[in-house]
């Protein structure tokens, strides 16, 4: 039979009487249980604790990581940003140029759709080194377009006389016509073919009111037989102004323009500059 309670005896110093202590078995295995409980759930709170303050180191650290990406990202879409802002910005201004020199194109009398030729470069490979390139081309395009004594001093009119032999209409024997000669109605507005700087504005000679405008590389444009000269001498004036209005001033038989281009003092044949080719 299992005893239910457990004896100890006390002895203290100086006495034969010993003291006994009677405690029930039950009651130690509890205090057993309960200790022993104790000490797993403090185990345990210590282990979920621990795990649960490493798992928040970790997501601090993946935190940080994260937003170290994110600024990292966000930079580089700044750099994109501008880049792409700044090649907007050159593309509008290239158009604008391209857009203006179709309008002095038009105005000159030159049917002629500008376009940008070269090596195929997507959107995406678009880079400022090639808009520099395609710039400074269009520019040299625009300044001889501009300086060049290219298209027509008068818009949507036929040629009369052209340039070389023919019969002199006031002699009818064969004479040089050193120039081209457009029909025109009285009054009708005549523009500068390059821009340059005015040498005569006035009368000359048998050309009537003229205006003789100096360009760039030698080049001089003369307009003869206006009715009106509406530049100066020593004007600068661009391609396209107008500078005066035709009319059958000096030596002539009826309205009209008559028109010349002369290089290093040699006469040309302004047919050849009436477009681009």
């Amino acid at each position: 039979m299992t005893r239910e309670n457990l004896k100890i005896h006390f002895f203290k110093f100086e006495s034969t009487v010993p003291k006994l202590l009677n405690i029930k078995r039950y009651h130690i295995k509890m205090i057993l249980l309960t200790f022993f409980g104790l000490t797993l759930v403090s185990l345990l709170s210590f282990i979920i604790a621990y795990k649960f303050y490493i798992k928040a180191e970790m997501s601090t650290h993946q935190k940080r990581e994260l937003a170290n990406q994110l600024e990292s990202q966000s930079n580089v879409l700044n750099e994109m940003s501008e880049d792409e802002l700044v090649l907007k910005s050159r593309l509008v201004e290239i158009e604008k140029k391209l857009l203006e020199m179709q309008q002095l194109l038009d105005k000159k009398g030159i049917n002629k759709d500008l376009s940008v030729g070269g090596e195929y470069i997507p959107a995406d490979g678009l880079e400022l080194s090639h808009l520099d390139n395609m710039e400074k081309d269009i520019s040299e395009l625009f300044h001889v377009i501009k300086s060049y004594p290219l298209g027509r001093p008068m818009t949507q009119t036929a040629i009369r006389s052209g340039f070389g032999y023919r019969s002199d209409p006031f002699k009818s024997t064969p004479a040089f016509h050193s120039g081209i000669d457009f029909e025109a109605k009285p009054g009708q507005p005549v523009f500068a073919t390059a821009e340059g700087s005015v040498e005569i504005a006035g009368w000359y000679h048998s050309y009537g009111n003229t205006v003789i405008i100096k360009h760039e590389n030698g080049f001089e444009t003369l307009y003869g037989h206006l009715t009106r000269v509406d530049v100066k001498e020593g004007q600068r004036v661009k391609s396209g102004d107008l500078i005066g209005n035709a009319g059958s001033t000096g030596r002539s038989t009826g309205t009209h323009l008559h028109y010349e281009i002369i290089k290093n003092g040699k006469k040309l044949n302004p047919s050849k500059y009436l477009s681009l080719k």
